[in-house]
């Protein structure tokens, strides 16, 4: 009788599999894509690794792995992501990416990625600016790159693909009419090994192909396997088949912007204030803050004074509006604020700042001044005249404790704080847009609630 009702019930399982729609994950037909063999410094499985080891606290930060919550709740508040140029050589590739990747990529390999980058483009018909934008996103522009997230250029995890890859053929699975159909991708040109996964041209040929391969299964598959909701198919390329959060898809989102602010010198006017119109101090916008006017600092000491965009360590800062800059230097210890000439602020050491670190400030005339803290170095002195939208710094975490590089950014009329994002709405999304932000907010209310039904 027990093995009647095992059978029965295993009868029943399968019958009721058979009916379900094909949206369901267990009928589409691929072997599910997720990241394999990823290790977190902080996991408690971390064992003996072998030569790939851990992915360190920074390598998370730069994936957008830790912590979670950084996306908005409601993607309608992203505006439509900037057109592609119908065209573009590779030289003018490799100078907008300049701008993004760190000065030790030398200008061959700019070059020699470029050139790639538009030749694979055009071969599997997916935009060469997000395939730029991944290779600064995911490594940093670093070919050698090797963890047990991913390999070279664009951080291809082999085992999240080696299951739909045989004999230089992509198997993957559509949404017809007909439900889940199959189909072919040609990726024969060169072996899907760790070894040529190194060297650029094999890695952004694969990374190509398997953003046209996201591109025609999404968003189809975010039903199938529970995705959390997001913009792009490029989430795909991070996360595998289920999506878990968006905070990578803004930054490569993020990346592929400033990529586009670099080439085709984009300006746009903010808000304005006294008849002063204001450029954005970040490329690439819109972005995210991080944390807003009057959020307490030391332990609720003190009052944030201005915001915090998201931004990635180096990133170039630029002045909002045309003035005079009236300080370039550092934040001492003792809240002595001390000028520097640009390489004397080099030799300071850390542990000497206060909480701005380098910083700068530009008065724009009529009260009007602004304010570029955590810098990792500055461009400007005391005196110079600079225009809107001129380099002035680069974001850094000078005068930061706990929290990665980010600018601080700050506005002022005649000695007033004014909340920056009354003037700059055009180019930052506030904080209580993200999860992160939401969720705080609700917690304040519980606790407020709480408070009221105690003096009852």
């Amino acid at each position: 009788m027990r093995s009647l009702a095992s059978f029965l019930t295993l009868t029943l399982l399968v019958a009721f599999t058979a009916t379900l729609e094909p949206s369901h994950a267990q009928d589409t037909p691929w072997k599910r894509r997720v990241r394999k063999g990823v290790v977190l410094n902080d996991s408690p499985e971390v064992q003996s690794l072998g030569r790939k080891g851990p992915l360190t606290a920074e390598e998370m930060r730069r994936l957008g792995l830790r912590p979670r919550g950084g996306g908005l709740v409601n993607l309608s508040y992203w505006p439509d992501e900037p057109a592609s140029p119908a065209r573009v050589a590779p030289t003018d590739l490799a100078q907008a990416m300049r701008q993004l990747c760190p000065p030790s990529s030398t200008d061959n390999q700019l070059e020699r990625y470029a050139e790639a980058i538009v030749r694979y483009s055009l071969e599997f018909d997916v935009d060469p600016w997000l395939l730029a934008a991944l290779v600064y996103a995911q490594s940093e522009c670093r070919a050698e790159l090797d963890n047990s997230y991913g390999t070279g250029l664009t951080l291809i995890n082999r085992g999240m693909h080696e299951g739909n890859i045989r004999n230089g053929v992509y198997r993957f699975g559509v949404w017809t009419d007909e439900g889940w159909t199959r189909k072919e991708l040609d990726v024969s040109a060169f072996a899907f090994r760790r070894d040529a996964m190194v060297r650029p041209e094999p890695n952004l040929y694969f990374a190509a192909a398997m953003l046209n391969v996201f591109g025609q299964q999404c968003p189809h598959i975010d039903g199938a396997f529970d995705s959390a909701p997001h913009r792009h198919a490029v989430s795909h390329f991070v996360w595998g088949d289920r999506v878990g959060d968006t905070v990578p898809e803004d930054r490569i989102l993020t990346a592929r912007r400033r990529l586009l602010s670099s080439y085709a010198l984009l300006n746009r006017g903010g808000r304005g204030l006294r008849g002063i119109s204001f450029v954005s101090p970040l490329d690439g916008y819109p972005r995210i803050a991080i944390s807003g006017l009057g959020e307490p600092r030391d332990q609720g000491r003190r009052p944030h004074r201005g915001i915090d965009f998201a931004s990635e360590q180096g990133e170039p800062v630029r002045s909002v509006a045309s003035g005079t800059v009236t300080f370039a230097g550092v934040d001492w210890e003792r809240r002595a604020h001390i000028p520097l000439e640009p390489w004397g602020a080099v030799i300071v050491h850390e542990r000497h700042m206060g909480p701005r670190g380098l910083f700068v400030e530009v008065d724009h005339g009529n009260g009007v001044v602004s304010l570029y803290a955590h810098l990792a170095s500055y461009d400007v002195k005391v005196g110079d005249q600079v225009t809107a939208g001129q380099r002035v710094g680069e974001v850094g975490r000078t005068g930061i404790r706990d929290s990665g590089a980010h600018l601080h950014f700050g506005l002022f009329q005649n000695g007033k704080v004014l909340d920056p994002l009354d003037h700059l709405a055009a180019y930052v999304f506030p904080p209580k847009l993200t999860k992160r932000g939401h969720a705080d907010l609700a917690k304040q209310h519980r606790r407020k609630r709480r408070h009221r039904r105690s003096h009852y």
